[in-house]
């Protein structure tokens, strides 16, 4: 077996992740940002070194890409982005792993896993350094306590939405282990399908997918976001061998993402025409929400990474993995590349 598929095949046996996955939609409006989103672009790069990333879901977290994609700042940058959806966090890992994409947006928790099966990728940014949630739960749940001996969903053991909901139960007094019943449900998508069809009690889920669960009746019980949890939610993450070898190309690529940000804050009309483009969806309100939410509580100007974004991850994955905690936190994260976009101030 050669070294490359040892590796797939150990990630894989650990990854106990995903999330939920699709693909765009129908047509965008395009708008123009204002000048002082503008001027944060660097002289263009030449065109075009080509890149294959993928994201793992749809969700939100992912919006900043898809805006950069969409109104062409990774072109601005140099770079010809094949932008793939891959369904769940364990196949997007899975690909990187096996070289089918160069470039992943996921858990950083999948990521740490990865690694502790011997694989050895990188987390260069952070789009959800909080956790991008709110914990719905059913009528007549009305505080923390009511949430003991109940059915809480998240999409997979060791996923994203599982670390949220088990910081946020600790966060508020629970044992997640002891307190309630943790039941994986197989994707974002299935969380909100059992939330509002009751075989679950409550579950984590964001906006604009929480509009059904909205005009259904059911309340959001914590903001996870406002408690701006550290959180490793959604990171930029690629195998070590390719960073080394394509370090400008790597670079594009964050500075693209820090630009999008900044003109997707000047630009609330095309962002919010860029999310309901990949949600397929044209409910104003959910989409303004949306924005707002991620916007205000969730993304940064600067999608830096730190160690202890994977605080929550080490501690809930560790117990039942040994080798989490031997992984070197420090190693497996590379900071320059946002500090240098955050050094020639691309995000204003």
């Amino acid at each position: 077996m050669t070294k490359t598929l040892a590796v797939l095949v150990a990630s894989l046996a650990i990854l106990a992740t995903a999330c939920g996955g699709g693909g765009a939609g129908g047509p965008v409006a395009t708008t123009t940002a204002s000048q002082a989103a503008a001027s944060a672009s660097p002289t263009a790069r030449p065109c075009c070194t080509k890149v294959v990333a993928a994201y793992s879901n749809i969700s939100a977290d992912d919006w900043i890409p898809w805006y950069a994609f969409e109104k062409g700042i990774f072109k601005d940058n140099g770079l010809e982005v094949d932008l793939q959806s891959i369904n769940g966090g364990t196949q997007t890992s899975a690909a990187l792993l096996g070289g089918s994409i160069q470039i992943g947006q996921f858990g950083g928790a999948e990521a740490l896993s990865a690694n502790a099966g011997g694989a050895d990728l990188v987390v260069v940014a952070n789009l959800a350094p909080v956790y991008p949630y709110k914990l719905y739960v059913q009528k007549g749940i009305k505080t923390v306590a009511d949430l003991k001996g109940k059915t809480i969903g998240v999409s997979n053991a060791g996923g994203s939405s599982d670390i949220a909901t088990r910081a946020a139960l600790k966060n508020a007094g629970l044992d997640p282990d002891k307190d309630v019943l943790i039941q994986a449900v197989g994707s974002h998508a299935n969380r909100t399908l059992n939330l509002l069809n009751g075989t679950i009690d409550a579950g984590v889920d964001d906006p604009p997918e929480d509009l059904e669960l909205v005009k259904a009746g059911l309340t959001p019980l914590i903001d996870l976001a406002s408690q701006k949890l550290p959180a490793a939610n959604t990171g930029v993450i690629m195998q070590r061998s390719y960073l080394n070898a394509n370090k400008d190309t790597v670079q594009a690529y964050v500075d693209s993402l820090v630009i999008a940000r900044a003109k997707m804050k000047a630009d609330k009309p095309g962002a919010v025409a860029v999310l309901g483009k990949y949600f397929k969806l044209d409910n104003q309100d959910a989409l303004n929400a949306a924005y707002d939410f991620f916007m205000n509580e969730v993304t940064q100007a600067y999608p830096a990474v730190e160690v202890g974004q994977f605080k929550d991850a080490v501690e809930i994955l560790g117990p039942k993995n040994p080798n989490i905690k031997t992984v070197d936190i420090s190693k497996m994260i590379d900071t320059t590349f946002v500090k240098s976009a955050q050094d020639r101030k691309l995000g204003g």
